[in-house]
């Protein structure tokens, strides 16, 4: 059993890491952040003091205090999330794990890399965000070596949702740049359970490589799951309009949300030509065999079915209302 600690615990992703690693195999959890007081969600004080977890200081941008939450632990593995805008794709932080004493790391990246990828090939275009991420993996095998690190690629994150709709929802009609783009909605409980298992086993299960791909058990239409969580979020406001906007509509939609302006506009340019089956670049959700690997491996780490999107939506419709 080892020391595990997990930064950025208060993300949706980190948070299910940090509840779940008890129970697959890690003897104490470390919670780094850059503000240690700052609520955990799902972690009340009561549950923390039970399982005797540690609050450590921890900036990106500070390596020594990167370095310092782990010795001072005696932590010797890390479950690691992006940081977006590091000038040198978190190599720093990736030296300074590794000279502190951290031996295997789990990092968050994205399916937008589909397994088999020569990371080295990746291109900053078409998409900026999956050469981001190969860039931190590519750092993290010449740190830690194949062996040393397991990289979890998810596909589209249900809790996307509370960016893009969040209480929008409530007022009856939305517009989406691509509402029939089938999506796999996976959930980030099942994203950590399955990270929690890798490092508290500190290795991938045998016959996989460094990146475990992960998609949820269905594909879903945008429109449809918009639909769904409105029902249940807002029965009282009837049946949700959906409505198709153009890219431009959607990033001005997304800015009021209050998402910055570069992000949105990626963010709508991809939804669009992942949509359209004429659009080249962007195609990397998987198919056949390579999607139904991805879904089994929900269940072959956390020997639990991952949770479907109606499942999700009962745990988390109050977090859609104001």
């Amino acid at each position: 059993m080892a020391t595990v600690i997990v930064f950025g615990p208060t993300g949706h992703v980190g948070s299910a890491v940090a509840q779940t690693a008890h129970a697959y195999g890690a003897s104490k959890v470390v919670l780094a952040m850059r503000d240690p007081s700052k609520p955990i969600p799902g972690l009340t004080p009561a549950l923390e003091a039970a399982r005797a977890f540690q609050r450590v200081r921890a900036d990106f941008s500070d390596l020594a205090s990167v370095a310092a939450a782990v010795t001072t632990t005696g932590a010797t593995r890390a479950f690691l999330y992006i940081q977006h805008g590091s000038p040198d794709h978190m190599r720093g932080v990736i030296d300074a794990l590794h000279a502190s004493g951290i031996q295997f790391v789990v990092f968050l990246s994205s399916l937008t890399i589909p397994r088999g990828t020569d990371l080295a090939a990746v291109s900053v275009q078409p998409d900026p965000i999956s050469w981001a991420h190969a860039q931190v993996e590519l750092n993290l095998g010449a740190v830690f070596g194949a062996k040393g690190f397991a990289a979890v690629r998810p596909a589209f994150f249900a809790t996307n949702t509370f960016t893009w709709w969040g209480d929008a929802l409530a007022t009856g009609e939305i517009g989406m740049v691509a509402p029939d783009l089938a999506v796999d909605w996976i959930t980030p409980d099942d994203i950590g359970k399955v990270g929690a298992a890798i490092l508290g086993a500190g290795t991938v299960k045998e016959g996989d490589d460094e990146a475990v791909c992960l998609v949820g058990p269905q594909n879903v239409p945008l429109r449809d799951g918009a639909v769904a969580i409105a029902r249940a979020a807002f029965p009282e406001k009837g049946e949700l309009v959906v409505k198709q906007v153009t890219a431009d509509e959607q990033v001005e939609a997304l800015v009021a949300r209050g998402m910055p302006p570069h992000i949105a506009r990626h963010i709508a340019e991809s939804l669009a030509k992942l949509q359209d089956p004429q659009e080249d670049g962007l195609n990397w959700m998987p198919e056949g065999h390579a999607w139904e690997t991805a879904v089994a491996a929900v269940e072959r780490y956390t020997g639990e079915p991952p949770m479907t999107l109606p499942q999700w939506i009962e745990k988390y419709k109050g977090q859609f209302r104001p």
